[in-house]
């Protein structure tokens, strides 16, 4: 039986990668893949056009209910409260018929059974997250799970990409510097470069190897199963 080897360049991240943020609807599951998101935001805009808001007309077409429902809590609180509650429950529901991203199971253990710290981090509610690692058995190799409610506070100008991979390193005791972003996508990847955050890109049809590995300090597997074995393989570079 032939040995999977880790590449180098590969290896030099996962050496320094003390603790890896997982983004879940992205690199640990498909959401949406069996459930229509569109009616809720269509919802939430015609509460806001019940209330009397007058939206700019790109907004009123968005189909996005997570965009939608930031919208409503820029622009009517109690009606973003309820926008909040309603996605959140799209949420929980999705996640029974969510579709796991192949092999994510054996990366999510090896990394916990390497002795790194392991994050679930998106704009998803929370509690739709955890609903999800329960339901799959997955609970035990998360060390925080960190949702989209830590950006509520926030300004609209605020709540970015980066600053929620901030909150999922802090909410592991970790530097940015010090943590891997696992994603499928190449716009997480740049995302997460502005964080001060590396990335292990996934190869999919939706992220080709070169786009994954474009931004500074992004390397790219060729599958999750590339990835547990790098996590179980390379040792973390003792300091």
């Amino acid at each position: 039986m032939a040995v999977r080897t880790t590449r180098p360049h590969v290896a030099r991240v996962l050496e320094l990668t003390r603790a890896a943020l997982f983004i879940f609807d992205d690199a640990i599951c498909g959401l949406f893949h069996h459930v229509d998101p569109q009616p809720i935001a269509g919802e939430i805009h015609d509460r806001l056009l019940a209330s009397g808001h007058q939206m700019p007309f790109l907004v009123a077409l968005n189909p996005d209910p997570i965009s939608m429902m930031w919208y409503a809590q820029d622009v009517n609180r109690d009606i973003g409260t309820e926008a909040a509650r309603l996605v959140r429950d799209l949420e929980v529901a999705a996640v029974r018929t969510a579709v796991p991203v192949p092999g994510v199971r054996e990366a999510l253990h090896a990394c916990h059974a390497s002795g790194r710290g392991v994050a679930v981090v998106g704009d998803t509610s929370a509690d739709a997250m955890e609903t999800y690692l329960d339901l799959h058995g997955l609970r035990q190799f998360v060390g925080a799970v960190v949702g989209r409610e830590s950006l509520f506070p926030l300004p609209a100008g605020n709540r970015t990409g980066e600053t929620l991979l901030r909150e999922a390193a802090q909410a592991l005791d970790a530097k940015p510097a010090d943590c891997a972003l696992v994603t499928l996508s190449p716009q997480s990847a740049l995302v997460a470069g502005l964080a001060g955050i590396r990335s292990l890109g996934v190869v999919n049809k939706r992220g080709p190897r070169k786009h994954l590995a474009d931004p500074p300090d992004a390397v790219a597997v060729s599958s999750m199963a590339d990835l547990a074995d790098g996590f179980a393989m390379v040792p973390v570079l003792s300091t």
